[in-house]
């Protein structure tokens, strides 16, 4: 199980990791640089020069350039940080999402998701799809293999077959 939360809520719990940019002066936990989104990632959705889409994007490039069965293992049992409040989408709720879906670990909020986000969760909604180009298709020999060409979901299928290369960049 991973557990989701925020610096205030958790901040002191020993399970604790910060998957921020920026962590907290006071934070003695564990900090996971390589799971947070790029401090000029951050700055410019909040200054509205970029998507709420090209925000999870740029998330989603960092998520799939990591071995995901071996993050699960380095992270079952922790907590993991940023500052947003629950039930917003953020970097910490697409990578709850994302390994579950694409590893099945359980993953809860600390203190509960509203019904959206837990809707989310149950159903597996993704806010965001990954697609294949006619060139990667072809490439891998993937023509007609997953509905509406959609790689979310069969990580470990492409990774075994050399192809985890589709999940980084795949939104560009």
């Amino acid at each position: 199980m991973i557990y989701l939360s925020n610096f205030r809520t958790a901040g002191n719990d020993p399970r604790a990791i910060s998957i921020a940019a920026l962590t907290p002066k006071g934070f003695k936990g564990e900090r996971r640089k390589d799971l947070a989104p790029k401090f000029s990632t951050v700055k410019n959705f909040k200054d509205g020069k970029i998507t709420n889409a090209q925000y999870i994007a740029e998330y989603c490039d960092i998520i799939y350039s990591h071995d995901l069965d071996k993050l699960v293992k380095e992270l079952d049992g922790h907590i993991l940080l940023c500052y947003c409040e629950k039930n917003e989408i953020c970097h910490r709720f697409l990578l709850g999402l994302y390994l579950k879906v694409e590893t099945g670990i359980e993953v809860e909020e600390i203190g509960g998701f509203d019904e959206k986000f837990k809707e989310s969760f149950e159903k597996n909604g993704i806010p965001m799809r990954l697609l294949l180009s006619e060139e990667e298709k072809n490439k891998y020999g993937l023509h007609n293999k997953y509905e509406d060409d959609n790689i979310i979901g069969h990580w470990r299928e492409l990774n075994a077959i050399g192809a985890n290369e589709l999940f980084i960049n795949g939104m560009n």
